[in-house]
Parts: structure tokens; C-alpha cells; sequence
């Protein structure tokens, strides 16, 4: 068994809400995050299995590449992700953002073919995701 990894990037807009709460109690958990503000976000997603001995392949990275641009990059590329009907009723961490991730493309990969995805917030900041909870339905 092999992982192979790609990476993608992605410029998005986000805040800290908790819709349930009131305002005062937003700004004491979340400070300066309550505001709408963006991220260049990196994606790496990993997948697994053997390798193809014809191919000398995990997986073919072209098609790869398809997947995560038609069903991630394009929805999140310059959106606003607390709109986005994936972060109702959910703070638009990048924890959340990884689960998204996920469930987005779990369908398309396979839960056996996709290992992990890293949502990359900055330099500092990375959030690692394997399905272990149950992902949102896209």
C-alpha cells in the first residue's frame, strides 16, 4: 500500500459565529474572528492503495486533480464559506472546513481510496481530517 498526496490552494472567506449565541458572547469566545475576514488555504489530500504495476500508480494524479477542482476548489474558490449551505449550523473552522473536505469527496474517492485531507489555514495553522466522524452530506 502506497499514499500519494496532491495539493491545491484556494482563496475563501470566513468568520466565527455561532448563530445560537448573542453577539456579546461571540466576541468574548472569538474576539476579532467574529468579523468576515479570508485565508489562502492550501488542500493536501492524500489517498491510498496499491500500487497499479501497469501504471506504477496510486492513483492517476490527473484525475485526482479533476476531482478536487470540480467538487472543492470550484464551490470554495472565492466563496464565502459561512454562507455556504455545508457550514449551517456549524462555525466555519477549519476543522470544519476538513470535515466538509471530506464529505465532499468520500463519494467520489471511496472511504478505502481516501486517506486524509490537511486544510492548510496559513502556515501556522493545519487541521488534519480521516473521517473519523460522520462527515455532512454534500
Amino acid at each position: 500500500i502506497a499514499y500519494s498526496s496532491r495539493r491545491f490552494t484556494f482563496a475563501a472567506a470566513h468568520r466565527y459565529w455561532v448563530e445560537a449565541w448573542p453577539a456579546a458572547e461571540n466576541e468574548r469566545f472569538f474576539g476579532r474572528l467574529t468579523v468576515p475576514h479570508g485565508h489562502n488555504y492550501a488542500l493536501e489530500v492524500t489517498v491510498r492503495g496499491p500500487i497499479d504495476r501497469a501504471t506504477g500508480m496510486v492513483i492517476n494524479l490527473t484525475e485526482l486533480k479533476a476531482i478536487v477542482n470540480d467538487t472543492v476548489i470550484e464551490r470554495f474558490d472565492h466563496a464565502a464559506l459561512s454562507a455556504d449551505a455545508l457550514f449551517r449550523g456549524r462555525v466555519a473552522t477549519t476543522e470544519n472546513i476538513a470535515i466538509a473536505v471530506w464529505g465532499l469527496l468520500v463519494g467520489k474517492l471511496g472511504a478505502e481510496r481516501l486517506w486524509q485531507v490537511r486544510v492548510w489555514e496559513d502556515d501556522t495553522l493545519y487541521v488534519d481530517y480521516r473521517g473519523e466522524d460522520e462527515a455532512p452530506a454534500p
